[in-house]
């Protein structure tokens, strides 16, 4: 089983998770049901060891509302 670091629902349609792939690295993805809308590497501070870091998660939830939105994404 993978292990999901972070998950959210925006706009009741839309699913963001980050799946560790590595120590301190894992992969956001972007769904929209089944259809994979996008898909990037990002990094786990502290390695995530007890959960995401806020900073982490709020870079996220830029990403994806960025993505979302049809915006660019914010610069780590």
């Amino acid at each position: 089983m993978a292990d999901t670091v972070w998950e959210a629902r925006m706009d009741e349609r839309y699913t963001c998770a980050v799946v560790r792939t590595g120590q301190s690295t894992g992969t956001l993805s972007i769904k929209d049901g089944d259809l994979l809308l996008h898909e990037q590497e990002v990094v786990l501070s502290w390695g995530a060891e007890f959960g995401p870091d806020v900073a982490d998660v709020a870079h996220w939830q830029d990403i994806c509302i960025a993505k979302i939105d049809g915006q660019a994404p914010p610069a780590p």
